[in-house]
């Protein structure tokens, strides 16, 4: 939609993520000056004095109507359910400080661990799994807690792959990035670093050239984007996405199932085909964890299932992703699919729901 401005950006402002930043709301009174509402009709000042808001006029702009019925809005901003739909959420429902061997490290699976490089993002995302660190001082990952880290990943020669988390470690400043890929990379034994981002999504004009050199300059990138709605993929994702291509640095997509926001087939298959043309894999679709904040989100397992048996078929297998969720305590993902086996035929054979809801026996071999 069109964003009310005291003064229309330029063109060359508006392709500037450093201006994006500069003009970014803060307050439901700036946000219903852009989308000329008035702040009462936005609600959620109970979720804003209890977790803090900030939006590109960026990713305003992609909203069709200013409500927060509207899929964008609703992910960004404040909703008083953030405070009074509580039951069953925690601040670290996934046990991530339970799990930390060495500050800003989680290590919970043998071959991989988590590096948490501070808590600056480009957009308060409403379903965030991290919001208990919104509002405490995580300043940058220091040139010390960097070498903890590596002196660790030494001594655990099994980790071969890091997850660059935050916050967001596409908005640090550019040296701090590139340090921490150097260090990791002289690592021997790290074979792949993973960069968790929704920069591509919601401030795409922040991939540039020497950025995305940055993340190919060590050992082999990948990026895990976050995309939840196909109104998200825009001509700066497609222009971001080029960059990251020619640079070498492949992507995935890890949605989230949000309760109001893309809780359709519909919705999530065009997400996820459109996906493939930017050359990004949808690799997860996750059920939203139980956290403090965001449990307004969550739409239940069996939404999920329901929705991955309509894909079933109907979408490219290429499309798509794994649906999962996260054990509480740090115990690990599960992936889960819809239930397609019915049992035996009469010779003893399986039975399995096709596609197309036809029950087919499948043939049994000799000693089978």
């Amino acid at each position: 939609m069109e964003l009310y401005f005291q003064e229309k950006p330029t063109s060359n402002q508006w392709w500037d993520w450093r201006w994006q930043l500069a003009h970014g709301a803060r307050t439901l009174e700036e946000v219903s000056a852009y989308l000329g509402v008035s702040p009462e009709t936005l609600g959620g000042r109970r979720g804003q004095e209890a977790y803090p808001l900030f939006v590109t006029p960026y990713y305003l702009s992609l909203a069709e109507r200013p409500t927060l019925q509207d899929p964008i809005l609703r992910q960004c901003l404040p909703s008083d359910d953030e405070v009074s739909c509580q039951a069953g959420g925690e601040a670290d429902a996934l046990g991530e400080e339970e799990h930390s061997p060495v500050p800003r490290l989680v290590h919970r699976y043998p071959d991989r661990a988590l590096l948490v490089t501070g808590n600056l993002c480009a957009m308060h995302c409403r379903h965030c799994m991290r919001k208990r660190d919104w509002g405490r001082a995580l300043l940058p990952l220091t040139p010390e807690e960097l070498s903890q880290v590596v002196s660790y990943l030494r001594r655990n020669p099994q980790v071969r792959e890091v997850l660059i988390s935050g916050g967001d470690p596409l908005m640090l400043p550019e040296e701090n990035l590139r340090r921490i890929v150097g260090a990791l990379s002289a690592v021997e034994s790290v074979e792949i670093l993973r960069f968790g981002s929704r920069v591509p999504c919601v401030l795409p004009q922040r991939i540039t050239p020497r950025l995305a050199a940055i993340l190919a300059s060590g050992k082999p990138a990948w990026l895990a984007c976050h995309f939840n709605h196909p109104r998200e993929l825009t001509r700066e994702v497609q222009a971001a996405c080029d960059i990251l291509n020619r640079a070498g640095v492949s992507m995935v997509n890890q949605s989230v199932l949000l309760k109001g926001v893309n809780d359709e087939a519909e919705t999530l298959g065009k997400l996820f085909t459109s996906l493939l043309r930017y050359h990004i894999k949808p690799y997860y679709l996750f059920h939203g964890d139980p956290i403090q904040g965001a449990m307004h989100f969550r739409t239940g397992l069996e939404k999920g299932l329901q929705i991955m048996d309509q894909l079933r078929g109907r979408i490219s297998g290429l499309a798509l992703p794994a649906f999962a969720f996260d054990l509480p305590g740090g115990e690990g993902k599960i992936r889960l699919q819809p239930e397609q086996c019915l049992g035996q035929d009469g010779t003893g054979a399986p039975l399995f729901r096709s596609w197309q809801g036809k029950t087919i026996s499948y043939p049994q071999g000799c000693g089978e």
